[in-house]
């Protein structure tokens, strides 16, 4: 979360991502241009990443930044789907991962400090 604006950044960007993902489904789906089983596995991943940013948006609300186990998860997910697909969305997931692995950092420092 930027701690300037109050804006949990990380789960925004992972509820965009997510929202785009299950529009594609539904245009693959509408169009009937590819699979329909490829159609499911927008739509099903779209829907799951916006139930995981709903939840990421809760907990940056609360915190003010992205606790190191969602981080993982997201970092192993992201890792894991490059592996398997280089050039594909899962390159969009970098982007939330950075800024809340920076709004984590900032947090980590400001502990560490004394006051």
């Amino acid at each position: 979360m930027d701690s300037k604006t109050g804006f949990p950044l990380t789960g925004v960007l992972l509820a965009v991502i997510g929202t785009a993902h299950t529009a594609l489904g539904v245009v693959i789906w509408t169009t009937g241009a590819e699979q329909a089983e490829l159609s499911f596995w927008f739509t099903a991943f779209g829907v799951a990443a916006v139930g995981f940013a709903i939840a990421v948006l809760e907990v940056e609300r609360v915190r003010g930044y992205v606790p190191a186990p969602i981080l993982a998860a997201l970092l192993v997910l992201t890792v894991f789907g490059l592996i398997f697909e280089p050039v594909s969305g899962f390159l969009t997931l970098l982007l939330p991962l950075a800024l809340g692995l920076r709004g984590w950092l900032r947090h980590r420092r400001l502990v560490a400090v004394p006051v």
